[in-house]
């Protein structure tokens, strides 16, 4: 079969045009290791500040609520394409913007010393870190079943 040169031109820009559209979509591994770095810095950040959650210092305790909106909005700025990373950065966003709520409520309360509002805002802080481990766990297996892939 005889193939016109016209057709050889086209083979090379087919390739090249194929090959960027690959290289552009960022791939799923590389999505995961963003949000698992947000998380992680998040982590690393916030026990840095709180002595390893040992500090009962309401400056401390307000670095570390800091931490959780930074994180919140890092992980807001993380493009995402696969649908079930995106419940992911969802359940991390919400988790982070939660507990940094929470944490400033318990602060303020604490500096007024309500007991009643900081008994309320401590139970809202366990609620919102309370998806902490299931999210993780869920995140890192689906994000290493992508590797084996």
């Amino acid at each position: 079969m005889h193939f016109p040169t016209r057709y050889f031109a086209f083979l090379p820009i087919t390739a090249i045009v194929s090959l960027s559209l690959v290289s552009c979509a960022e791939s799923k591994i590389s999505q995961c290791n963003k949000i698992i770095q947000v998380a992680n810095e998040a982590v690393s950040e916030a026990k840095a500040v709180t002595n390893q959650g040992q500090a009962s210092d309401p400056r401390a305790m307000l670095k570390a609520a800091d931490a959780m909106e930074k994180a919140s909005q890092e992980m807001k700025l993380i493009e995402v394409k696969d649908a079930k990373l995106q419940d992911y950065q969802a359940g991390f966003i919400n988790m982070y913007r939660d507990t940094s709520q929470a944490t400033r409520d318990f602060v303020n309360a604490f500096g007024k010393k309500d007991r009643s509002a900081a008994e309320t805002a401590l139970d809202k802080l366990q609620q919102a870190t309370t998806p902490e481990k299931q999210l993780v766990e869920e995140i890192n297996t689906y994000c290493s079943s992508e590797v084996a892939q």
